[in-house]
């Protein structure tokens, strides 16, 4: 490991908020596939076995919190919250926010068609991380991280939903308001990688904005800022 690496390493982990016992492991977690099968001495180890313990682990976080935060609460709407939270344009985000693109270790080829820029990857490595996290420093340590981390995707108020453009109609219809409505303001970004904004209206009047991959990922951030402004 070059000393430049080993300090973006220690940089990540201060972000997460848990140091490991060995860097090795983290490293591990955004080592791609590509790059180990580069590897002539054969040595380098790739994050694929760690992404499937990431997936279950972060499945099951997901699922308690939304259990403790509402024990008697219908199980379909539970199952959908948890399946928005996870998905994988969810988990880039988050993966992005952290740094992870710029720190994953890819192969030649890999880099070169574009892989670095693969939301896909960045979800893979998300898990992965979150199953180092488990193995170094058990479940309290994952859980920390996973808490904090979806923090920003759930409204206050225990609000448990990723529908936030049906919680806000609903919400206004129970003040005789009309629907609202959502208007792109901005697409950001290159095609590969394009953000969108999109702005909440409601009654004629902008109340919030948000941003996503696609376009409805946007109206739900939009929506959720509204609600959050409502509440």
């Amino acid at each position: 490991m070059t000393p430049e690496r080993r300090r973006d390493l220690e940089s990540l982990q201060a972000r997460l908020g848990h140091e490991f016992t060995d860097l090795a492991s983290l490293d591990r977690a955004l080592t791609h596939a590509s790059r180990a099968n580069e590897d002539q001495s054969g040595t380098t180890r790739h994050n694929e076995a760690l992404e499937f313990l990431g997936d279950a682990v972060l499945g099951f976080l997901v699922s308690d919190l939304l259990h403790r935060r509402d024990p008697e609460g219908d199980e379909g709407t539970k199952s959908k919250t948890r399946a928005g939270l996870v998905r994988t344009e969810a988990l880039a985000r988050r993966a992005e926010a952290l740094g992870l693109p710029e720190l994953l270790s890819l192969g030649r080829g890999e880099e070169r068609s574009g892989g670095r820029n693969k939301t896909s990857l960045w979800a893979d490595a998300y898990e992965a991380v979150v199953a180092v996290l488990y193995l170094d420093g058990g479940i309290e340590a994952a859980r920390r991280f996973v808490l904090e981390d979806l923090s920003g995707d759930l409204a206050p108020g225990g609000l448990v939903s990723t529908d936030f453009k049906s919680a806000l109609q609903e919400r206004l219809q129970a003040r005789g308001e009309a629907p609202p409505a959502y208007e792109v303001v901005a697409e950001i970004g290159p095609s590969h990688r394009r953000r969108f904004r999109v702005r909440c209206v409601v009654g004629g009047e902008p109340i919030a904005e948000g941003e996503g991959y696609s376009k409805k990922e946007a109206q739900q951030a939009a929506a959720l800022q509204a609600l959050q402004a409502f509440s």
